[in-house]
């Protein structure tokens, strides 16, 4: 067995955990593949023992705990710590990171050569900062350490990594589904050669860096689900060999540019819930209405038919008399201003006519009516990228109305389900005469048939960005979305909230109120983290 320099037991079903002393017997060992079993437990600390290790993978396995320093491992090439359980929650678990710095081989004819190419860590548990050890593996060609709880800056040294010296292998840099906050550093345009960049699901701002148009290699880029403002770089044009790029649920404002509409292999192209305006153009991706999305940008208009846009304005021409702008003007005040004079007469003698004041909260009756029709277009034709949850009774979409200028939650209503015709009129009821800052609140509702002719009901309400409490208390790797935890003044505001909340429902309205399914799921939070 001390002979022995490799072990390649990989994509079977060991299960059980590695022996404490396992390395002492393997002093020779160089290659170790052990990825897609069900092994569990810790990484033995006697793995230093094995100092000619260069190929090291654990991925797809339940191992947990920290990582033990591999410092010793000189000549390493490649190590795998991808989907297990690894990390204790502490500021503390990439500290093994510090020990790689002397993972190198010191050649006369090459000098300080650092071999490291290959670093994946994703869909684990380490918390803190991304380190500078990075800056040290100058042959690092695949980074990913998406999937975890990381926090602070992506560090501007991250552009200086030689990451393209091998080619055997695809080169990408993933950091998605973490708590990066700040800005995208300018250094990014350095990484000329990486095919993916992928920051989604974090917490980034400020603006999309121009230099990002120098990534000339780049084939898929994400940036989803952070807070980016600005406009959308006119320099991503200059990336031709483009194939997806993803910028919704950011910020940003402006323009499409036309340029984008030139990039000749580009397959998918989502802009969905940001602030953009203007012209979509009709050339390149943007002729295929599936591989573009758009919804959510109540400003944006053109662009082909099955986009369900409505048409850009014609610029119109100046009248040729300026005393035609005047006389239209003083026509349109006087007509305001008698409407509004009828409008103020017509409520005060209604008033006037009802003596007994009325304390009754607007009904849904009252609400503006919107049909099947526009539901469907303001989610893609309930698509499922914009479903955002599903329950007994009905499924929930993300969606935009132009009715109204802001995101919205819509419930479409499984009417095949038994029961259901019975909860849509039963919730109808409980929320027509109930307000209360700590209770979601209803825009609008639908009865209407769909294209097929079927009965179609839904209901519309406030868009709670941050989503559900359960998601926060128990957060998970197969949940989408940047994964904080509260701290206790935010938990005991929630606590108050949902409590106010059922004060409200139990005592203060007209008729009580039973919810009969309080649960974490069912909690939802706004911008604010309040609670409703």
């Amino acid at each position: 067995m001390s002979s022995l320099t490799l072990i390649a037991v990989d994509l079977n079903k060991f299960n059980g955990s590695l022996p404490p002393n396992m390395f002492h017997t393997l002093p020779n060992l160089e290659t170790l593949f052990i990825g897609g079993n069900q092994i569990s437990g810790r990484i033995p600390a006697s793995i230093t023992n094995a100092s000619g290790l260069r190929a090291f993978d654990v991925t797809v396995n339940k191992f947990i705990g920290q990582v033990p320093s591999l410092g010793k491992l000189k000549d390493l090439h490649l190590l795998g710590l991808s989907q297990n359980n690894l990390g204790s929650n502490s500021s503390n678990d990439l500290e093994f990171l510090k020990s790689l710095e002397n993972c190198r081989k010191i050649s006369a004819e090459i000098g300080n050569l650092v071999n490291l190419y290959l670093f994946t860590v994703e869909d684990n548990r380490f918390e803190g900062t991304i380190p500078d050890t990075f800056a040290k593996f100058q042959k690092l060609q695949v980074l990913e350490l998406s999937g975890n709880r990381l926090s602070g800056n992506i560090p501007a040294f991250i552009g200086n990594l030689e990451v393209f010296s091998l080619f055997s292998l695809t080169k990408l840099l993933d950091l998605s589904g973490n708590s990066l906050s700040g800005s995208l550093p300018q250094e990014v345009g350095k990484l000329e050669y990486t095919e993916m960049l992928n920051f989604s699901e974090n917490h980034l701002s400020g603006d999309i860096p121009g230099t990002i148009g120098e990534c000339v290699s780049l084939e898929y880029l994400y940036l989803q689900g952070n807070s980016f403002h600005g406009v959308i770089p006119a320099s991503l044009a200059s990336l031709k060999g483009l194939q997806q790029l993803d910028l919704s649920r950011n910020r940003l404002s402006g323009s499409i540019p036309k340029g984008i509409q030139n990039i000749s292999f580009l397959q998918y192209f989502n802009v969905s819930f940001n602030m953009l305006e203007g012209e979509v153009p009709t050339e390149g991706v943007f002729r295929n209405a599936t591989e573009v999305a758009v919804t959510g940008n109540n400003n944006l208009c053109g662009g082909i038919s099955k986009l369900n846009l409505p048409p850009c304005p014609l610029k119109g021409k100046k009248h040729e008399k300026h005393h035609d702008f005047k006389l239209i003007a003083a026509i349109v005040s006087v007509v305001s201003f008698l409407l509004i004079l009828i409008i103020i007469l017509t409520i005060y003698c209604m008033r006037k006519k009802n003596k007994t004041p009325s304390f009754e909260s607007p009904t849904i009756g009252l609400m503006v009516k919107i049909s099947y029709e526009d539901l469907y277009n303001g989610t893609d034709g309930f698509s499922t990228r914009n479903l955002i949850g599903s329950g007994n009774f009905g499924s929930v979409y993300l969606g935009s109305l132009e009715s109204e200028d802001k995101v919205v939650a819509i419930k479409v209503l499984k009417l095949q389900k038994k029961g259901a015709h019975k909860s849509f009129i039963a919730e109808c009821n409980a929320l027509k005469n109930i307000r209360h800052r700590n209770l979601v609140k209803i825009l609008t509702s639908c009865s209407s048939t769909d294209f097929k002719g079927q009965e179609f009901k839904a209901l519309v309400f406030e868009y709670m960005k941050n989503g559900n409490l359960e998601s926060w208390l128990h957060p998970s790797k197969e949940i989408a979305g940047p994964q904080n935890t509260l701290n206790l003044a935010q938990r005991l505001s929630i606590i108050i909230d949902v409590a106010s909340a059922f004060h409200y429902l139990h005592h203060e309205c007209e008729q009580p109120v039973i919810h009969c399914d309080l649960k974490p799921s069912n909690v939802l939070l706004d911008d604010s983290m309040v609670a409703h």
